[in-house]
Parts: structure tokens; C-alpha cells; sequence
């Protein structure tokens, strides 16, 4: 079978990026899929994420992100289908998927996935691009959601809707021995991942814990605010900014609690990696995943979005109680199971034979 990715770039560390990676990798290598990632603005960049030589990459060198540039993009994409014929068309590039309607019945199956949630875009002020959103979903062939909470969100919306949760990277094997006195937490430094919380919280977990410490790995264009941030709080030397890194399963083997005050999210990838090398998370109840996925006081900490006093209590609570992290260590590590790539995997190729059968 023959599918088409479209994503806007596949340059950059975030984890979109690398779990597209990672299922174009399976499906082509494993499943025996032609698989295609078309980006629209590579412009030439290397992938983070290592790519399966069987993956093919092509690059229509337009920039979506100015809007006149649309028809070119949609022109260039259109010819690429008619020549191609594939049997799935699968967009991440949520901002242009109302353009991408104008493509159906091209191939047999226009289908998109969310990264996000329903909620991500009212968080960010942007309504009327979510009005343009739900009115085009209910126009495809199938919408994917990432967790249980989000399909709920989008089902008046759209009939065909499926949630398939990300796969993680790697699969259970060794567990963390949680014995470092380190937090750790990562991803684009972004409003989204409100690192400006995190600080503040570990300012109180400092002042109660002075000799444990917390990196934050990742790039992006807050970073030299966090930075500033950590010098004004006093911290520097407590919370240090790390770059992104491919190898940031060795750094999580290395601490012993993964935090997350994220304002919005669509399912973290980082959480089932957690729960894949038994680190346990003190995370934000934020859309949409943290909740769906971590049982508060059992196999996790979860603390109201805002809630600094709470968030570093829970932290200061697995700080003092060694035996409960490793408890929960193991509790979470149960559920990686679920997530296994081949697992996911298995999904998305049933997925896409009966779309194609159907379509």
C-alpha cells in the first residue's frame, strides 16, 4: 500500500516529529508499506530523527506559513498525487487541512491526524481558526485523536473518528534505579510547555531540597527567558537548560522524576517513555493526556494547571519518600506494555487496509 505523510517539516527534535518518524520507519521496514513524508519547507535540513532507508523524502519547497503561498503548495501537492496515486493521504498539517479538502478524491483515502487536543487552539485565543478545524474534519474519510478525552471533544464534529495512542521509542527493558538526586523535564522551550511554571515550583522544591537539582533539555525561542528567569529566581546551578538530545533515554535513566507543566498537550510521547524505563512523573492535569494516563497518588503525582505550591509539594513528597517513587516506578512500568511500537503499529496498519478497502 502506498501512503503519503504530509507533515510541514521533519527537522526539529519535538516529539510530532519523531513519532511520525517512527511510524513511517515500522510501516515501511515492517509492515512493507511504500511510505512517503512530504514536507512543504524542509529547505534541505537534516532529520533529528534517524530516517528507514525505505522511507522516501520529498520536499515541495513551499512555505505554508504565509498564506498566499497556499495554491502553490496545493498545485504542487495536487500534480505529486496525480503522478503518484497513493492510497493514503495522511495530513499532520492541521493548519491547512480546510485547503487540503479541495485534494479529496485524488487518492482513495484524505484522512488527518491531531497532534494536540480540541482544547489547545481555545488555550492559544485562536477560535476561529478551531471553527475552520471542526467544520473541515467532518469532510474527511478519517480523523485520528490521540486519546479518549480528545475523541469525545471532536465527536459532534466528525462520524469517522479513530484514537490511536503514540507509540513509545523504545520498549520496556531496564528501569531506572531512581537514585540521582535529578529531576528532569524536556521539549521545545515554547509557551506551551510553561517552562516559567516549572521554575517557580522548583524554587520552592530548592529551598526545601537544595541538593537535588532539575535539567530541562530543548531548544526553541523561550529558552533565553527561561535562562533569565533562573538567574532573576537564584537558581542557577539548581535548574540548568540543556540542549535537545538524541539520547535523552540516557539522561532520563539518570534522574528519578519527570516533570511537565504543560498548558496543553495531545498525548506526551515523554510519559509513555517514562513509563517504559519506570520514572515516575509529577505532571499538570492539562488537555489532554496526563490525566488519561497517570492515576494520581498510585502510579504518579498530578497537580492543577497553576498550582505551584501543590505541584512542588507532590515533588517534594517522592523527594522524601525513596521507596514511593520506586513503587510507583513500578506501577507505571506496567502500562508500557501497551505501548510498544509494534503494538501502535498494529493499529495503524489495520487502520489503513480497511480505509483503503472501504475508500
Amino acid at each position: 500500500m502506498k501512503v503519503f505523510y504530509l507533515a510541514n517539516t521533519i527537522y526539529s527534535p519535538a516529539g510530532m516529529e519523531r513519532v511520525l518518524i517512527t511510524k513511517a520507519n515500522l510501516l515501511a521496514a515492517q509492515y512493507g508499506h511504500e511510505v512517503t513524508i512530504v514536507t512543504n519547507h524542509q529547505k534541505g535540513r537534516p532529520t533529528f530523527f534517524p530516517v528507514d532507508p525505505k522511507v522516501r523524502l520529498v520536499d515541495l519547497d513551499v512555505n505554508t506559513h504565509l498564506p498566499w503561498n497556499m495554491p502553490r503548495y496545493l498545485r504542487r501537492l495536487e500534480a505529486l498525487i496525480r503522478a503518484e496515486q497513493p492510497d493514503i493521504v495522511d495530513s499532520l498539517c492541521i493548519d491547512e487541512l480546510p485547503s487540503l479538502l479541495k485534494l479529496k478524491g485524488l487518492c482513495k483515502v484524505l484522512m488527518a491526524e491531531f497532534h494536540f487536543s480540541h482544547d489547545t487552539l481555545l488555550v492559544k485565543g485562536q477560535r476561529r481558526k478551531l471553527r475552520a478545524l471542526e467544520q473541515a474534519v467532518g469532510g474527511l474519510d478519517c480523523f485520528v485523536v490521540l486519546t479518549k478525552e480528545d475523541r469525545e471533544a471532536w465527536a459532534p464534529y466528525c462520524d469517522r473518528l479513530e484514537q490511536i495512542y503514540n507509540p513509545a521509542d523504545y520498549v520496556p527493558g531496564e528501569l531506572a534505579p531512581l537514585e540521582a538526586k535529578r529531576c528532569i523535564s524536556g521539549g521545545r522551550f515554547e509557551k506551551q510547555k510553561n517552562y516559567d511554571d516549572m521554575v517557580r515550583v522548583w524554587k520552592k522544591v530548592h529551598a526545601r531540597h537544595p541538593d537535588w537539582t532539575l535539567d530541562l533539555y530543548g531548544n526553541g525561542k523561550k529558552k533565553a527567558r527561561t535562562e533569565a528567569l533562573i538567574r532573576r529566581e537564584g537558581l542557577e546551578g539548581a535548574v540548568r537548560v540543556q540542549p535537545a538530545t538524541p539520547r535523552f533515554k540516557d539522561e532520563m535513566m539518570a534522574s528519578s522524576m519527570y516533570l511537565m507543566t504543560s498548558l496543553y498537550e495531545g498525548f506526551p510521547m515523554v510519559l509513555v517513555e517514562t513509563a517504559a524505563i519506570g520514572l515516575p512523573c509529577v505532571c499538570t492535569t492539562c488537555p489532554c493526556g496526563p490525566a488519561e494516563f497517570i492515576r494520581d497518588g498510585v502510579d504518579g503525582m498530578l497537580a492543577a494547571p497553576g498550582d505551584i505550591d501543590g505541584m512542588a509539594d507532590k515533588i517534594c513528597a517522592l523527594i522524601e519518600q525513596p521507596e514511593l517513587r520506586r513503587s510507583m516506578g513500578l506501577e507505571i512500568n506496567k502500562k508500557a506494555a501497551d505501548f510498544t511500537p509494534d503494538r501502535i503499529l498494529d493499529q495503524w496498519d489495520r487502520l489503513f487496509r480497511r480505509l483503503a478497502t472501504s475508500g
